[in-house]
């Protein structure tokens, strides 16, 4: 499984519950985009440093 298939099936599920979430007017990601960002912080151990590791098929950035 790629990265971006997990952090697709990771976000289909979060919206399909969070759909009537209500967006804030000068939101630019809706609740489900935050919840789904979260998440993965949250499973990869995410810090306040974010990086990217060159060469790595990853599409998020994760703590070093």
């Amino acid at each position: 499984m790629t990265t971006e298939d997990f952090i697709t099936d990771l976000f289909c599920p979060v919206d399909a519950r969070m759909k009537n979430a209500p967006n804030h007017s000068q939101a630019s990601l809706w609740p489900s985009e935050l919840v789904t960002i979260g998440l993965l912080f949250a499973l990869k151990g995410g810090g306040s440093r974010l990086t990217i590791v060159p060469g790595e098929n990853l599409y998020f950035p994760f703590s070093d």
